[in-house]
């Protein structure tokens, strides 16, 4: 009967469902709730507050909303950005993942740093924290080089204080991975940044989003030639 229960809270998020949004010459594809696009089947998923891919026109500039107690994830996926808080300004490329919490209702600016060309696209992951402790903002290099070995999860930013997990893990050919949350995580969100992945025998293609609910591991096998794959544990 537990079983059973788990069954029917476990939640796929198709990339083609998303709410599409455009702000001027800018663009955002949101998997939950966010602004103008609201659903009774996109509400926050716990802790999760928020999931989007947005776009930014090259050399365009985009004043990013946030919200007081959340931690923010940014991860550049096509171009680098140039982000402005705090009148602090950081430059955040391709490989790396900004991670900043906010006490108060701080702005922040994204410049493409590209001059022409496609736009630029970065993830946004939000999540409530309990931990109020100030965290400036941190660039942490992903998982991507050749000094890590391919076809794994990642642990990234464990030095941070946080109360989740975020993973990463970069796939090269077709290769499974049983990945083990911790005991202090009752939840986890799998998201394909890029490939196509087998999580729990669910099939998820870029931009799908898995939510799995009282998980101890996870099975995940790479369908595709290359793969690029988040899982958020809290």
């Amino acid at each position: 009967m537990l079983n059973s229960l788990i069954m029917q809270d476990i939640r796929i998020y198709i990339a083609e469902q998303r709410g599409e949004t455009s702000i001027g010459t800018h663009l955002v594809r949101s998997t939950l709730n966010c602004g103008s696009f609201v659903s009774p089947h996109r509400e926050a998923i716990g802790r999760l507050q928020q999931i989007n891919s947005w776009q930014v026109a090259p050399q365009g500039t985009l004043e990013l909303p946030t919200s007081q107690g959340t931690i923010s994830l940014l991860i550049p996926l096509v171009g680098d950005l140039l982000v402005t808080m705090d009148g602090q300004t950081y430059t955040v490329s391709v490989g790396t993942i900004l991670v900043h919490n906010f006490e108060n209702n701080t702005a922040i600016q994204i410049k493409a740093l590209s001059e022409v060309g496609e736009p630029a696209i970065f993830q946004e992951f939000v999540l409530n924290s309990a931990i109020h402790t100030p965290t400036l903002p941190h660039i942490v290099d992903l998982p991507l080089t050749s000094s890590f070995e391919k076809n794994k999860m990642y642990p990234v930013g464990t030095d941070l204080a946080t109360d989740f997990q975020f993973y990463f893990g970069a796939f090269a050919g077709k290769h499974d991975f049983e990945l083990q949350i911790g005991q202090d995580q009752k939840s986890a969100f799998a998201f394909v940044l890029d490939g196509n992945f087998e999580v729990e025998e669910r099939i998820l293609y870029p931009s799908d989003g898995l939510y799995l609910p009282d998980s101890n591991n996870l099975d995940i096998e790479c369908l595709s030639a290359t793969g690029l794959l988040v899982v958020l544990c809290f």
